[in-house]
């Protein structure tokens, strides 16, 4: 449905204007005159291309020496963002700005403050614009359209086939064959809507999910599970969406999910709150030692370290050819999908835990009573249980025992 076009070609006043474009010139009239849309037509899109000759991005000392093509709104957000106080972290970043790709950002930076290599007033600056930004995406990335309001009727006929295709086992309640009907019907939605900009907010990741909040809001609730103990059928399906409205006859399995979601996802919020209060007085007495002191024990542990993984390890000691190396952000990539011998806090042999045992990570923070971090360990608990509320559906999992027992 959209193509983009080489502004040099089309708007060489927009691309001079965003060639010379400065940190404090982005603002909510400068999005709002270039971006929004004016009797059907807007000045720029997003996802319009721009060839950025050499010598216009980068610090004083360090410009680009060639010239390169990259999209408008990522132009924007690089200029915005990084150019001014983060160009010597992230350099420019030439791809499409997902969920996933703006955590991996947070993440670099916070590697970054603690390791000075760039300040706490810069990071607030970096937090603040997060923010600031948040009000646009009614005219960058627009949550409703014609296309996708009115996407149910095309939906609902595609659903009455596979309803009536499964109609055995979806009376019997066969989570399974009702999960399937889901798969179907959001893969039929996806590919129906397809590139309609409402989608851009889903796809990205930005805000809401294509198999929760998308498929709940157009396709159908789905299985839910009956909370009467003596129910002659434990699970039935919801075949209404939020757009089109529930229907009557389905309003009770409606009540019955908000009352078993709920009630579970409270019980195990509540487990981990109260587990939290029994590490805080469980371990409040466990101190560091004093800085730069070292146990000298030979003892370490094993740990295979994975780009998913080594933000656990940070800043600790990994032990090899006996030296002994702190593990930061800018030589991480050495040791990635690598098995390393590390210190570990536990192995330590002081009455207090000593510098090389426990790591730099605390002592960057300037704290020595780290039993009390040890309550993010049953934190983390409670908050997933607690994120679980945004999120009713019931979905399954193949398993192969003889991999779950450790014998394939």
């Amino acid at each position: 449905m959209r193509r983009s076009v080489m502004i040099n070609d089309t708007d060489p006043e927009a691309l001079k204007m965003l060639l010379n474009l400065d940190e404090k010139d982005v603002t909510s009239s400068f999005i709002y005159d270039n971006f929004g849309e004016f009797d059907g037509k807007a000045r720029l899109n997003p996802y319009d291309l721009m060839i950025v000759p050499p010598g216009y991005y980068g610090s004083e000392r360090k410009k680009n020496k060639n010239s390169f093509t990259t999209g408008v709104g990522i132009w924007i957000f690089n200029k915005w963002f990084i150019e001014k106080e983060l160009f010597h972290i992230f350099g420019y970043i030439n791809q499409n700005v997902t969920a996933g790709m703006f955590d991996d950002m947070n993440q670099t930076i916070s590697y970054a403050l603690m390791e000075d290599r760039i300040t706490v007033d810069a990071m607030k600056r970096y937090l603040i614009k997060s923010q600031l930004v948040m009000p646009y995406v009614t005219v960058l990335a627009p949550n409703h359209s014609e296309k996708i309001l009115t996407c149910t009727k095309a939906i609902n006929k595609k659903k009455a086939e596979l309803i009536k295709k499964y109609k055995t086992q979806l009376d019997a309640g066969d989570v399974k064959a009702i999960n399937d009907v889901e798969a179907q019907l959001l893969q039929f939605a996806v590919d129906y809507v397809g590139d309609d900009p409402s989608m851009d907010t889903f796809l990205s990741g930005a805000r809401g999910s294509i198999g929760n909040n998308f498929k709940n809001l157009y396709i159908m609730k789905g299985a839910i599970r009956d909370v009467d103990p003596n129910a002659k059928q434990e699970y039935y399906m919801a075949s209404s969406n939020y757009t089109d409205g529930i229907k009557a006859e389905e309003y009770s399995l409606y009540c019955n999910s908000a009352a078993a979601g709920p009630y579970s996802r409270g019980k195990k919020t509540e487990f981990g709150g109260y587990m939290e209060n029994l590490f805080a007085m469980g371990y409040q007495d466990v101190i560091l030692d004093a800085p730069g002191t070292d146990c000298g024990t030979k003892r370490t542990k094993e740990v295979y370290l994975t780009k998913k993984n080594v933000k656990n390890y940070m800043y600790s000691y990994i032990v090899q050819n006996g030296q002994e190396i702190e593990l930061t952000s800018q030589n991480m990539n050495k040791f990635i999908d690598k098995k390393v011998r590390m210190r570990f806090a536990d192995l330590c042999q002081n009455e207090k835990i000593c510098n090389k045992c426990a790591g730099e990570f605390f002592y960057k923070l300037g704290m020595r009573n780290v039993g009390l971090a040890l309550m993010q360990i049953p934190s983390a608990f409670k908050n997933k249980a607690m994120k679980a509320f945004h999120d009713s559906t019931i979905g399954t999992t193949e398993m192969d025992c003889m991999q779950a027992f450790g014998l394939k």
